[in-house]
């Protein structure tokens, strides 16, 4: 085994506030690398079928769990809701739904990873986390903490897309993969992308859903980050280009598919980072809402009804035109 592959590193508790703005070198390179798709009736028709039911009801749910602290007892129940939840879809257990341990401090933690075959064992890897926390104190596992929006909307955007893209045939493996630990340093997310990199895994691309619903912190109440790898808070540097062309590709997706406009972003603190640091080429969909003027983060305000549904469904359909576009037969 190679041992440089094997270090575990640590990361604080991930901190989007201090997030740097989008460097001038990525604006240059977006007004250079014009990308232009054509509307493909097919993704069109797929989109059509996400219902916004089904997400309200996935974040109800997730958010009528009393907190989902990573060290409460609660985060064993939400593991199993969730493979329940995809078992509902269609997915079966050890077939397709696996679920990968790790170990921090003296606690035994749960990712709930769910991988529908493709063609390819290259694979399309597409995550959030579900685990919650509050700001006033990152050691209470026993206050309310709903975190509907951190991270219940990237959560069940996955889940609808898990359930959409169930019947189809897909170039690549696309995996729908659920961390815990994000809140106290990326533990979930470290640990997974260290099993990856050891087992040589291919990942074409992954995707991360962070906060994804509340709008109000951004230029309108349609406009998403997109976060690209621009070599400000990413530590491997092989994987700039790559990131950014993607994140072009889901904001052509974005305005082919969507009413949303688009801001990019920096990748940072989130379950994106270990990845990045490997190798793998990543970006991600966030809402803007992880600052400091916003009352509902890390909060006992953090509701489903503090969310703007209409937003997170055009997200969920900017992401999952993007993984059509990359993965379709």
């Amino acid at each position: 085994m190679d041992q440089q592959k094997n270090i575990i590193e640590k990361y604080p508790p991930p901190d989007k506030t201090k997030t740097p703005s989008i460097s001038q070198q990525f604006k240059r390179f977006r007004t250079l690398k014009t990308i232009t798709v054509e509307t493909d009736p097919f993704i069109q028709s797929q989109l059509e079928l996400v219902s916004r039911q089904n997400i309200s009801n996935w974040i109800e749910r997730l958010s009528s769990f009393h907190n989902r602290h990573t060290k409460s007892p609660n985060i064993y129940d939400v593991g199993n809701w969730l493979k329940n939840e995809l078992s509902n879809l269609g997915y079966t257990d050890n077939e397709n739904i696996k679920i990968h341990l790790y170990q921090e401090e003296e606690f035994t933690l749960e990712n709930v990873i769910c991988t529908k075959t493709g063609d390819s064992r290259k694979i399309l890897l597409i995550c959030a986390h579900y685990d919650t926390i509050l700001k006033n104190d990152f050691e209470d596992i026993v206050s309310r903490a709903p975190g509907a929006d951190d991270n219940a909307s990237g959560v069940a955007a996955i889940l609808e897309i898990a359930r959409i893209l169930f019947p189809l045939q897909t170039k690549y493996d696309i995996q729908f993969v659920f961390f815990s630990g994000e809140e106290q340093g990326l533990w979930g997310s470290k640990h997974y992308a260290n099993y990856l990199k050891i087992n040589d895994v291919d990942i074409h691309l992954l995707i991360n859903l962070d906060m994804c619903g509340e709008t109000g912190y951004l230029s309108t109440n349609n406009t998403t980050n997109i976060d690209v790898d621009n070599g400000q808070t990413g530590v491997e540097s092989s994987n700039n280009e790559a990131s950014q062309l993607f994140g072009l590709t889901m904001e052509q997706m974005a305005k082919i598919y969507t009413d949303l406009d688009v801001e990019f972003d920096p990748i940072d603190a989130s379950d994106y980072m270990p990845f990045e640091a490997r190798g793998y080429v990543c970006i991600g969909a966030y809402d803007g809402s992880a600052i400091s003027s916003n009352p509902h983060y890390h909060s006992s305000s953090d509701i489903p009804a503090n969310l703007n549904m209409d937003f997170l469904i055009s997200v969920t359909k900017m992401v999952l035109a993007t993984i059509l576009k990359e993965a379709k037969k």
